[in-house]
């Protein structure tokens, strides 16, 4: 075809601008823009590599800012690079000015400066010299000489460089006279041009041995599948069969179409789903590149050096009929490759149609799709395959409700008599430093041993030989080794250590095959219970997040458990800081059965105190145990339950310090109290206490001067069973009072109500209410109320609450329960036992629990929870006087 220079769209950018000059016959290729290296952006082998192909000069230049290269040589012409148009010989500046033939300008201003293009004439190619040419006016650029064209920009741009062209159209041919002056390029240029390859091909037709053509082929489908580059497998191949061509062994252009053919097949996939895919058409101009460099190859051999080849291929073939069984079959034809019949056409003399930049996008865009759906197939094919590996042989068994509600359950077991069930996992959250290795160490030895567990929780004993496995990642073996000693294990050989520490990364159970040879170790040392401690440094190990990837490990370690055949296991984890919950995902209080806490007793400002109490509390599935104090032997580092949660304890302690404090200093006000003891006791448990002394009459009050209310100790008050009543005195005066008020003094109730009649027979005494010696009994077994006649007359006249009244707002947090409504007597006249209230021993306390009650305004409440337990009503009916 006549090359020519097209006139280029201003508007239309690097990327038409290549596709223009490829549909005009040139091969173009991509260079970095502040250098003129032919192989700056190809690499090594670039010469085999620039291209005509719409959709891979499209890829070339439509994500990086390439500048634009035309491939002088292999596109048949010449150019002459003029820097010093004034040193030009005569007759060489005569005939480029006189020739019309298109030229560029290089720069701004010099007339006659750049590129001046004209065809080669037929049967010769020239070099990149100009030896022919005296006077340092520039130079030649031949067979494998590059230019670059508009619209890159100049690398001296700011100079005056530029890419502009002066003149477009048709390449003349080159004047005979300048042809004479110049030399040909070498025969080991690297690639050869297309009436080169077009001549090779038609000139070799000979097949005296076609069969060799099978053991080129074989060996490029051997080199593919042992995993080698692509590219690289077919250079030899190529260069030897294009020699053998040469040769006579076969016909060249049948060895090109089986070469191409493969070569299509070949990269139409990815071996690995990383692997780049070429689409047809890239394929088969990539491999154009490559047989251009062959038949190069093929043409720069010398006549010893084809005369060794025909002595080789005698060595190494016999006839044909001797390798007929040693010789693999030709390798079948890829759908998408296209037929032999004219193959090469589309090989080497394409020529291209004019493709708009937009089309060139869409088709990179569409076979970069292409290539990242073949990925992310074959990613979802590989999980796919994992999954399958990694699931159960038989998928889990849909059950119908009724068949399911049939199965009979044996009885709920525990490992530890109500902290633990049978199969369960545990998790122990401690606070820092609050002992959680050494509660550890006593749960090792109550497994073991049979010991019960802080005390008082009952051991299910392990099976036959098997054991309690504890992995710590946290301690060196030296530590464990003395805290364990330290409990006094009479049965070390049913209990077993894996120490983690400074090994953490090899117990990545995340790994499937990590994992099942953790859970064979597991099965040989035993394991029934394993005990994890701790969970924190593992997470770390493995990279996951606390906050959000806890439960992957979690997951993981259940599957391990049931690999191993393990029947329960325990975590232990820290707790927040700030808060007393396991630290982390919430996932990590959904995965366990029940949750095991261990606290320690801070000051009132939140200050750590390594001597405070420790409190234990377990929640969970069957699993209730209130929080309760433990108790720590040093000697022997054992844990026991002693009961009282911090809340009690703090209320007992103030209400001492109340006691002591009043026993030498009576007369204080609630304020002085506070101010007192506040350094010592929250101001909150003061109050508490001091309200819960003064309802049990343990503390007398008396009013002071300015409203203020003083305070001493009752020397008479005594710890009774029921209501912590003190001892009545032998006789009280009476006094008139408001008689809700009196009946409140009474039964330690602190009520408020507004108005209403007085009671002239009511003693204002505290503890008038007469205990008997021994209370009557129901024929159930429950106390039968016995008051005396003061308290039922000051219940039958307390006034019921009106708009005149002013109740006391029920504490925050108080609800009223649901039930308190007013029982009928029994048959026999007894209380009925649903009455939310009852006065038992000359207290009023609750049914259910037998808890004493005060009362705010018209309630009756729990003075420790704040809960509304009953109302003033319920105790007339309590009494059974009518009306109530």
């Amino acid at each position: 075809m006549t090359l020519s220079i097209p006139d280029l769209d201003p508007e239309g950018g690097v990327i038409a601008a290549a596709l223009a000059y490829a549909a005009a016959g040139w091969y173009v290729l991509p260079v970095d823009p502040g250098t003129k290296h032919p192989g700056s952006v190809l690499g090594k082998g670039w010469p085999a590599k620039s291209s005509r192909d719409p959709q891979v000069i499209a890829d070339w230049f439509l994500l990086e800012p390439h500048a634009l290269a035309l491939h002088v040589g292999r596109s048949g012409a010449v150019a002459f690079d003029v820097d010093d148009p004034a040193a030009l010989p005569p007759d060489l500046a005569a005939a480029l000015a006189g020739a019309g033939a298109p030229h560029q300008s290089t720069r701004e201003g010099v007339q006659g400066r750049g590129h001046h293009l004209f065809q080669v004439p037929p049967g010769r190619m020239f070099g990149n010299s100009a030896a022919g040419f005296e006077g340092g006016w520039g130079e030649v650029r031949g067979k494998n000489g590059i230019i670059v064209v508009a619209p890159s920009v100049h690398a001296k741009a700011d100079d005056g460089g530029r890419y502009a062209w002066v003149r477009t159209g048709p390449l003349p041919a080159l004047p005979p006279a300048l042809a004479e002056r110049l030399r040909d390029a070498s025969e080991s240029a690297d690639a050869a041009t297309d009436p080169e390859v077009t001549q090779f091909l038609a000139e070799h037709t000979r097949a005296e041995r076609p069969a060799l053509l099978r053991a080129i082929t074989a060996r490029f489908t051997a080199d593919v599948a042992a995993g080698r580059s692509r590219h690289d497998s077919m250079l030899l191949p190529c260069a030897n069969a294009m020699r053998e061509a040469r040769a006579g062994m076969y016909p060249a252009r049948s060895a090109a179409e089986a070469l191409c053919a493969l070569f299509v097949d070949a990269t139409s996939r990815s071996r690995d789903g990383v692997e780049r895919v070429l689409s047809a058409s890239w394929a088969r101009a990539e491999f154009g590149g490559i047989l251009a460099w062959a038949i190069a190859q093929a043409r720069a051999a010398t006549p010893a050096q084809m005369a060794e080849l025909a002595e080789g291929i005698e060595e190494r073939a016999p006839a044909e009929r001797d390798l007929s069984d040693l010789i693999a079959p030709p390798a079948p034809s890829a759908p998408s490759a296209p037929s032999t019949d004219g193959a090469l056409a589309t090989v080497h003399h394409l020529n291209p149609q004019a493709a708009t930049a937009e089309e060139a996008r869409r088709l990179t865009r569409e076979r970069m799709i292409a290539e990242e759906a073949l990925k992310l197939e074959v990613r979802e094919e590989a999980k796919r395959r994992l999954r399958a590996r990694q699931r159960p042989a038989e998928p889990p068994r849909i059950t119908a409700l009724n068949e399911f509600l049939a199965i009979e359950d044996p009885p709920q077991r525990y490992r530890l008599e109500g902290l633990w069930p049978l199969g369960g996992r545990a998790m122990l959250a401690a606070q820092f430093k609050a002992g959680k290795t050494t509660m550890v160490g006593n749960l090792v030895r109550s497994l073991v041993d049979g010991d019960p567990f802080l005390g008082r929780f009952t051991v299910e004993p392990l099976a036959e030989e098997r054991r309690v496995v504890v992995i710590d990642d946290e301690l060196d073996e030296r530590m464990i080794r003395a805290w364990l000693r330290d409990q006094g294990i009479a049965n070390p050989d049913r209990a077993a250590v894996l120490s983690l520490r400074g090994k953490l990364s090899s117990f990545d159970i995340l790994d499937p095959q990590v994992r099942t040879q953790w859970a064979a170790a597991l099965r040989a040392a035993g394991a029934e219970v394993v005990i994890l401690d701790c969970l924190a440094p593992l997470l770390d190990a493995l990279g996951l997040s606390e906050d959000k990837e806890a439960g992957q490990l979690l997951v993981a370690f259940d599957e391990l458990l049931g690999e191993a055949g393990v029947a329960e296991a325990v975590v232990v984890h820290h707790m927040g800081h700030s808060g007393e919950r396991s630290r982390g995902a919430s996932r990590l209080r959904d995965w366990p059965d029940v949750e095991w806490r261990l606290v320690r007793e801070k000051t009132e400002g939140g200050a750590d105190d390594p001597s405070a109490p420790r409190y234990f509390s377990a929640y969970g599935r069957d699993v209730d145990v209130p929080e309760s104090a433990l108790a720590f032997d040093p000697a022997s580092r054992r844990l026991t339950l002693t009961g009282g949660s911090r809340a009690g304890a703090a209320l007992r302690g103030a209400r001492e310090a109340i006691v002591e404090l009043l026993a030498t200093r009576p007369g204080l006000s609630g304020r002085s109290i506070e101010d007192e003891l506040g350094e010592e006791f929250k101001r909150a448990d003061v109050r508490a206490a001091l309200k819960r002394a003064v309802a049990e009459g343990q503390i007398r009050t008396a009013p002071g001067p300015r409203r203020s209310v003083l305070h001493s100790v009752d020397e008479t008050w005594r710890d009774g069973a029921a209501g912590l009543l003190p001892t009545p005195p032998a006789s009280a005066p009476s006094h008139p009072i408001q008689c809700a008020d009196e009946c409140a003094d009474q039964i330690g109730l602190n009520t408020v109500s507004a108005g209403g009649a007085q009671c002239a027979s009511a003693p204002s005494e505290i503890g008038l209410i007469a205990a008997p010696s021994e209370p009557v009994r129901r024929p159930s077994g429950a106390l039968n109320p016995q008051v005396t006649d003061s308290v039922r007359q000051c219940a039958e006249s307390a006034p019921a609450q009106s708009g005149a009244s002013a109740p006391v707002r029920p504490p925050k947090g108080g609800r009223r329960t649901g039930a308190l409504t007013r029982p009928d007597p029994g048959p026999g006249g007894e209380l009925d036992p649903s009455n939310p209230v009852a006065v038992v021993d000359g207290s009023v306390v609750d049914s259910a629990t037998g808890r004493p009650l005060t009362a705010a305004g018209d309630d009756l409440i729990d003075p420790d929870t704040g809960e509304i337990r009953g109302t003033l009503a319920d105790l007339r009916a309590a009494l059974r006087i009518p009306g109530g």
